[in-house]
Order: C-alpha cells, then structure tokens, then sequence
C-alpha cells in the first residue's frame, strides 16, 4: 500500500482543484474508521483514491456516482472496496433514502447549482447520523473568505449561490 501514499503525495502537489485536499481526504476517512462512504461526482478519479484507500484499510466500501462513465479504474487490489454507480445522483440518493442506507462518510463534488446541492443535502440528511462526516467542495473560491455565492448566475455550475448558499440556509 505504500505505492498508493507515494502517489497521494505525488499528485497532492498538483494544480487540479482537489489535489490539495487529497491526503486530507484520506485522514478522515481512515481516521473516522468509514466503512460506508460514498463520493458523488467522480470526473477523473482524483478524490476517488484517498477515500477508496480509506475505505479499504476500513474494511468497508466506497460507492462512487456519477450521471455519466468515467474513465477512472480502481487499482487491482482495491477494486472489491469499490462500487461505480451511473445514475443521477438525486435518483441514488432518494433510492438509498427509501432503503434507510446510511453513510459514514460522504463527499459531495458533482453539480454545483444551489437547488441541485440543495435537494442532495436535504436526502443526505436522511443517510447520515450524528456521527456521520459530510464534507463538500467548492464552497469558497481559491482564496478565503470568498464564497462562492453569486446570486446574479441564473444557469449553469454556479447558478443562484451554488453550494456556498445551500449551506449557509
């Protein structure tokens, strides 16, 4: 498993928008002991590795959604702690709702607009315990305390406030 830190820390110097927060992905995974984490929105599969390493050193399971097929393939000796869903992830989250499935862990990365990540935190709310971590990307611009909040973009990834305003209500 060593390799999978080198690589973490190789690419944790990179210049994609996530690559800072990859070792500390990996740290509250492992160190919250998540058995059940799921990671919706998944692009390339940079976030995918530190919470899948995670998960596996956990002896559980990350399940990663995305509406669309991703290129990213899980290393050999990771890939029965991996599950790869393609479906909207309101879908996933409603159906995981009506199963009473609850999560360790959750790391939400995918559609940025304020009613999408709104309707994902009130089912996520439904999938969690007080114990459980929710971390979410994108809340703030490269530098702090610049929130992402533009409430003038009526389409697109950032529309009316983004995730920063489904927070902050």
């Amino acid at each position: 498993m060593d390799h999978f830190f080198k690589q973490l820390r190789d690419q944790s110097h990179g210049q994609g928008d996530s690559d800072r927060h990859l070792l500390t992905l990996y740290g509250i995974g492992r160190g919250s002991r998540a058995k059940r984490i799921l990671e919706l929105g998944i692009r390339e599969g940079r976030t995918t590795l530190p919470l899948l390493l995670a998960a596996h050193e956990n002896g559980g399971t990350l399940i990663s959604v995305d509406n669309v097929v991703v290129s990213y393939s899980p290393p050999v000796e990771l890939e029965g702690s991996w599950q790869h869903v393609v479906q909207d992830s309101l879908i996933f989250l409603e159906e995981r709702a009506k199963e009473n499935c609850i999560f360790d862990l959750i790391y939400l990365d995918d559609w940025h607009a304020y009613s999408h990540v709104k309707a994902e935190l009130e089912l996520i709310d439904q999938l969690v315990t007080p114990s459980s971590v929710v971390l979410i990307h994108d809340l703030m611009y490269w530098t702090s305390p610049y929130y992402h909040s533009d409430l003038t973009l009526r389409e697109g990834q950032w529309a009316d406030g983004g995730p920063y305003r489904a927070v902050a209500e």
